[in-house]
């Protein structure tokens, strides 16, 4: 009974929108007639079954299901671009490296580590190195809003 009262409440309100937005004249009228019959056709409809002899039955409760394929599907192109996103900028720094984003597979889909592989092409020290490493990880971490791991 609740969803037939749903029902008709919201052909009420779509009937009073269109009400409100219509032009005046000929085809206004038009208009307002047939949502009029829109609305009456919503009201009937369960009552018509009564005269057949035949209860309606409406769901009071629905149960939704949760599609962990799309969440799984969506976290992982998130962290393709992620990845992409972190790879340009590294390499506006001059850095190459092999990235890894991991990202929750629950909705808003928050981003949980990045781990990142820096690729050294020439000859650095270890002080250089561990300086580098540390600024680049302070700079992720700040950009993207999550802990990264750098080496």
């Amino acid at each position: 009974m609740k969803a037939y009262i749903l029902c008709v409440a919201g052909a009420v309100l779509i009937a009073a929108t269109i009400s409100l937005i219509l032009p005046t004249g000929k085809m206004g009228k038009f208009i307002a007639g047939a949502v009029r019959l829109f609305v009456l056709a919503v009201m009937v409809t369960p009552l018509l079954g009564l005269v057949r002899g035949k209860m309606p039955v409406f769901a009071e409760r629905a149960t939704v299901e949760i599609d962990r394929d799309y969440f799984e599907r969506s976290a992982l192109a998130l962290e393709a671009r992620d990845a992409a996103e972190i790879a340009d900028f590294l390499l506006e720094r001059g850095f190459t490296a092999k990235i890894d984003v991991e990202r929750s597979r629950e909705p808003a889909f928050p981003r949980k580590k990045i781990r990142i592989e820096l690729i050294f092409g020439g000859i650095i020290g270890e002080d250089e190195r561990i300086h580098i490493v540390s600024g680049i990880q302070a700079e992720v971490e700040a950009r993207w809003g999550c802990g990264a791991e750098v080496t």
